[in-house]
């Protein structure tokens, strides 16, 4: 069971996440909330990994997020080492520690002498890390590293649920795209049927042969059939919700 400070920490985290419009904010809330949570935080980060690339999707300051990009840059660091291997990384001394030279220079640059990563487990196919950098060496007891790995795991389900609602806004956008397409091709296709007193299938093969003849796309070539006939783009099959 959490601890009480923690549990309400992250009852409040869910409310908030629960009020919020995008995945910008569901993100922020969540490198907001650990940064007040965990001890002795100066910045705090999110990174996500997909399809082999990686980024930072929330930070409480844009020092660390420059030091996330030295690391994907070059492919190294604790927050990238967490995300892939799913474990815990600490780093207590950034100047002694040796492990990832560039992002290490970055990191003492911008004033950071601790950093501990977090995995976050989401999805199999995302790879994400909590990362908390210090401007004090990271003299964390273990208490305080099972806290930031039981935040990290009470917070997992926000950084999926993020993930999912960028599939679900993916997934729409091209849904809608193909059903504009159908839309368009629709009307290019009664065009020409109208014009050539053909059927249907008919319209649509000497629209492909058009297409294939001009080296454009169907949409585009029924789009300027439309445009050409009624002297106007082709209005959308979306009525915007008043």
């Amino acid at each position: 069971m959490l601890d009480q400070p923690l549990g309400d920490t992250l009852g409040r985290l869910h409310d908030a996440v629960r009020e919020a419009t995008d995945v910008q904010a569901v993100v922020d809330t969540v490198a907001a909330s650990a940064r007040s949570t965990l001890p002795g935080v100066a910045e705090v980060s999110v990174t996500l990994r997909r399809d082999g690339e990686a980024r930072t999707v929330g930070a409480t300051g844009e020092r660390a997020r420059r030091c996330d990009e030295v690391e994907y840059a070059g492919d190294a660091g604790p927050c990238l080492a967490a995300a892939d291997e799913g474990r815990t990384v600490l780093v207590r001394d950034v100047e002694s520690d040796g492990r990832w030279p560039a992002w290490a220079r970055a990191a003492q640059a911008e004033g950071f002498r601790g950093v501990a990563a977090f995995p976050v487990t989401t999805r199999a196919d995302v790879s994400v890390s909590l990362n908390v950098y210090s401007e004090r060496h990271l003299e964390w007891q273990d208490s305080a590293v099972v806290l930031g790995e039981r935040y990290a795991a009470g917070v997992a389900h926000v950084v999926g649920w993020s993930v999912r609602l960028v599939d679900l806004a993916q997934t729409t956008a091209d849904l809608r795209a193909s059903l504009e397409s159908r839309a368009v091709i629709d009307q290019a296709i009664g065009i020409v049927m109208a014009q050539n007193r053909v059927g249907p299938d008919e319209a649509l093969r000497l629209l492909r042969q058009a297409s294939q003849g001009r080296n454009v796309k169907l949409r585009d070539l029924a789009r300027d059939v439309v445009v050409a006939v009624g002297g106007s783009e082709p209005e959308s099959v979306f009525v915007p919700r008043r």
